[in-house]
């Protein structure tokens, strides 16, 4: 017995030290497959870091626009489009050195599509909807919709920014419209809605349907929504220029927010509302204390005196205005 495993052990020290090594190599198709797997989480961990980038220039962005109409924030509104923009389509190097600019997008833009279709990673999918809508490419617009109609308010408040931004002409307005108008939904989402909707409305040549939500939300529905919805409704039923909806925009001129005063008074120029010249006028006068629901008033004023401006002179102005009625 032991003559046998001192025999055994002999050959197998034998087989692993005379003779020729075996190399054992892996199976192809199981190094291809391991090859695989690396670059999948490579991809992974790339497209994660694209969706932390685009977030955080979504809340910069965000945050210019709320300061528009300063000329560092309207720079920074520009700039950071761009970027955004260059970073969904993945266009690659455009610049000095470039052969030639390309024509199709990256790879990004392929998983943004995939991330805004697929409700398993909620925070993925918001960033996605969003920054698709600084594609331009209208034809996405259904896609987002999508989004905008799903029940989380994150995702929808997403999903409303980028449709904001694409502008499509074809998105349905009833579709902002009961974001809007839902009372369980954040305040500041509502009027983001009602934001949206009065930026599709400027792409639109029918404003119709555009003009009958407003009418709506200025009437029956005005004191069960928010104050920046109503500001959109103003905005947007300017924009219709039909006179006879002056009668909707002109109460909002005594109203206590001066959001709303300055908005219905350039409202009421664009529907050259005539006969609310005076009530206009009375926004010059020392009771109103705003600055610039002075100056909008002013500035109304001129557009419905044909061009004329008497600054803040009371008496000129209702000279201009009687004689216009006569």
């Amino acid at each position: 017995m032991k003559l046998r495993l001192a025999l055994l052990s002999l050959l197998c020290a034998a087989c692993s030290s005379t003779g020729p090594s075996l190399e054992r190599e892996p199976a192809p198709d199981a190094e291809q497959r391991a090859r695989d797997v690396r670059a999948a989480d490579e991809k992974r961990r790339d497209f994660q870091a694209v969706l932390v980038r685009l977030d955080q220039s979504l809340d910069s962005y965000v945050q210019a626009l709320s300061n528009q109409g300063q000329v560092r924030a309207d720079r920074q509104v520009e700039q950071l489009a761009k970027s955004i923009r260059d970073t969904v389509l993945d266009l690659g190097p455009t610049g000095y050195g470039a052969s030639a600019p390309p024509t199709e997008a990256g790879a990004n833009f392929g998983l943004l599509q995939a991330a805004a279709a697929d409700g398993s990673d909620p925070n993925r999918q918001a960033i996605a909807l969003a920054a698709l809508g600084f594609s331009g490419r209208t034809d996405l617009m259904p896609l987002i919709v999508q989004g905008a109609q799903l029940e989380d308010p994150f995702r929808v408040d997403h999903a409303v920014l980028g449709l904001a931004v694409l502008r499509a002409p074809t998105t349905p307005p009833g579709v902002l419209a009961a974001i809007a108008e839902r009372r369980n939904h954040p305040e500041d989402g509502r009027v983001q809605a009602a934001w949206a909707l009065y930026e599709i409305q400027q792409v639109n040549t029918d404003q119709a349907p555009f003009a009958a939500i407003w009418r709506r939300w200025l009437g029956e529905a005005r004191d069960e929504l928010p104050i920046g919805v109503l500001v959109s409704a103003v905005r947007g039923l300017g924009l219709s220029r039909s006179a006879d909806d002056a009668k909707l925009v002109a109460p909002m001129l005594k109203h206590p927010t001066p959001r709303l005063r300055m908005a219905a008074a350039i409202a009421l120029a664009r529907m050259n509302a005539q006969d609310y010249a005076p009530d206009l006028i009375d926004l010059l006068g020392p009771q109103e204390t705003v600055p610039n629901v002075r100056l909008h008033a002013r500035k109304a004023l001129a557009d419905l005196a044909g061009g004329q401006d008497h600054g803040y002179d009371v008496a000129a102005w209702h000279k201009v205005f009687e004689r216009a009625a006569r």
